[in-house]
């Protein structure tokens, strides 16, 4: 089991390091996880602090999440925040919720498959493709792919690179007689009406695999264009692609139906979105005035108010401790009734304030290319208190690929050489190049081949001397 921290320093610097890397006992059970989890951060105090955990949708990991939860509200009471803690995977979900609709649609890819098979098979077939794709005029540029049936990335990747050989692939079927599977032309259409939604899923993937930026903020604007695009593949007049996105939705809504809003709050807190950005989603999914529009929105004004009457009974709470503690024997000075209650809905009235000023403020242009970090560090001194509260959600992040590269095939910790050593010295190895080489780079220590791909199967087309010809041509 791998553990990594991320956390906002100082400098509002993103960072990443691993914690642990453990050898677990067999069972792998939800208590036997909570349990692991809760002596890594116990081990390093850090048990006060832990504001959210990401796991991938393992029914384990949810026992452990409800066991860890527990142990939590035991240790701190109010302060923990437990409906904020559990933050499910976005890939992992992603991955499920599209592979449930290209299973859908497994027949019709089926011919597509048995086409970069029979490629694979006989070296004398792929020259004789690559001759037919010269007689045509088709520049042989990328190599065919084979899918991982159960990774619908592969499938798009497979998908997109047959499209560019369709015209060879259909020529190739009828001189050919031993090839049979050339897909028809309603699988060609179906394979073009399904690349935009599958090419757009695959940024959103792309997006949330980052480690070197805030994810929070993205996750929440991204998850509404996926449900959108699904309503999008159910009002279609083809019904394969129809029942592809009644396939997907459903998926969907197993596991987002009810959102942590801890990734809608992390939205506000992105200058380019805020709450409009918030209220305009509300209703494009629920119809903007309708009851469930209004009841979301009066729930997430409800929750930022909440947060910010916390943060400022925190700090005045700290406050006082200072002073009682500063020294002894100084005179108390009389208070009148009913003052300590003013002074404290003051302080809620100045963070409300503060609040409705950013909310109320100019959003920032919609640049992808915004530091948001960095805008935080700058506007720290208009928004002292949103500047604590935004360093916490804007810590967690969407996705487990961070950990998840830890165990890679491609990109290895391990060398052949080095496969022998004993869970203790692994460990080290681990969190001392995490530590050693900083939060902002890849976690693997064994780089990979930037031409590697997992879950996809390269079909390396020949360079024949006649298409080199043509190339240079």
């Amino acid at each position: 089991m791998c553990v990594v921290a991320h956390y906002i320093d100082g400098n509002w610097n993103l960072q990443t390091h691993v914690l642990a890397f453990i050898e677990l006992d067999p069972s792998h059970s939800g208590n036997v996880i909570a349990d692991a989890l809760y002596a890594v951060v116990t081990e390093w105090n850090i048990e006060t602090k832990i504001m959210s955990i990401t796991l991938d949708n393992a029914s384990n990991n949810d026992g452990a999440v409800e066991a860890l939860k527990a142990k939590f509200l035991f240790q701190r009471g109010k302060d923990f925040e437990g409906q904020y803690f559990h933050i499910r995977c976005c890939p992992h979900i992603l991955n499920l919720v599209v592979q449930d609709g290209t299973t859908i649609l497994d027949n019709l890819i089926n011919s597509l498959r048995e086409t970069v098979k029979y490629f694979k098979r006989s070296p004398s077939h792929l020259h004789a493709f690559v001759a037919t794709c010269k007689s045509l005029g088709v520049k042989v540029g990328n190599h065919l792919h084979l899918d991982c049936k159960i990774r619908w990335s592969s499938t798009f990747k497979m998908i997109s690179t047959a499209r560019g050989y369709k015209e060879a692939l259909t020529s190739h079927a009828g001189s050919n007689a031993n090839y049979a599977w050339a897909p028809t032309n309603a699988e060609w259409d179906m394979y073009d009406l399904i690349s935009p939604l599958l090419e757009s899923l695959a940024e959103v993937t792309k997006a949330f695999s980052g480690s070197l930026y805030p994810t929070s903020n993205i996750f929440y604007p991204y998850i509404v264009g996926v449900k959108l695009a699904i309503e999008h593949a159910m009002a279609s007049d083809s019904d394969h692609y129809k029942e592809m996105g009644e396939a997907m939705l459903e998926k969907f809504d197993k596991y987002w139906e009810e959102k942590n809003n801890a990734m809608v709050i992390a939205t506000i807190f992105d200058p380019r979105y805020k709450m409009g950005y918030i209220e305009w989603s509300f209703g494009e999914l629920y119809g903007e005035g309708s009851t469930m529009f209004r009841t979301e929105i009066k729930i997430m004004e409800k929750e930022l108010a909440a947060l910010y009457e916390k943060c400022v009974a925190q700090y005045k709470r700290a406050g006082n401790g200072e002073i009682s503690s500063s020294s002894t024997n100084i005179p108390s000075i009389p208070v009148q009734a009913g003052y300590e209650s003013f002074l404290l809905s003051r302080s809620t009235r100045i963070s409300k304030s503060e609040l409705r000023n950013y909310l109320e403020d100019e959003v920032a242009p919609r640049n992808k290319a915004l530091d948001l970090l960095g805008w935080w560090k700058d506007n720290a001194p208009r928004y002292p208190i949103m500047d604590k509260i935004a360093r916490r959600f804007l810590t967690i992040p969407a996705t487990s690929v961070s950990l998840e590269s830890i165990f890679s095939t491609t990109g290895r910790i391990l060398d052949d050489y080095r496969s022998s050593l004993k869970p203790v010295m692994v460990e080290a190895l681990v969190c001392g190049a995490s530590y050693i080489k900083g939060a902002h780079v890849d976690l693997n220590l064994v780089q990979r081949d930037e031409n590697e791909e997992d879950d996809v199967e390269n079909i390396k087309l020949p360079k024949l001397p006649i298409v080199v010809e043509e190339i240079n041509d």
